[in-house]
């Protein structure tokens, strides 16, 4: 199981991560197991491949988006979105 300090919120049962769910705007993704802040973010993360199934993109490698990514308590983040913001739930 892979936890993160400060996370109390969330477990993914088939995979053992937690995140703090932050509202609607932090997404968990069931075939990589990475969780993403942000619903742009998160579909980003995931293409198509040539047959129509869905690919998710490695996220410690973000050159897709041609951003740096931060793994912050078990959550992706992009750019300017620091540690301790907290959205709406």
């Amino acid at each position: 199981m892979t936890t993160f300090e400060g996370n109390h919120d969330t477990v993914h049962g088939a995979c053992g991560k937690t995140w703090k769910q932050r509202g609607n705007r932090t997404g968990h993704c069931a075939k990589c197991h990475e969780t993403f802040e942000g619903a742009s973010l998160f579909d980003w993360h995931q293409t198509l491949a040539p047959d129509g199934s869905v690919l998710c993109r490695d996220s410690s490698d973000a050159k897709w988006i041609e951003r740096d990514l931060t793994l912050v308590n078990g959550s992706w983040r992009g750019p300017g979105m620091p540690e301790g913001v907290v959205f709406g739930s």
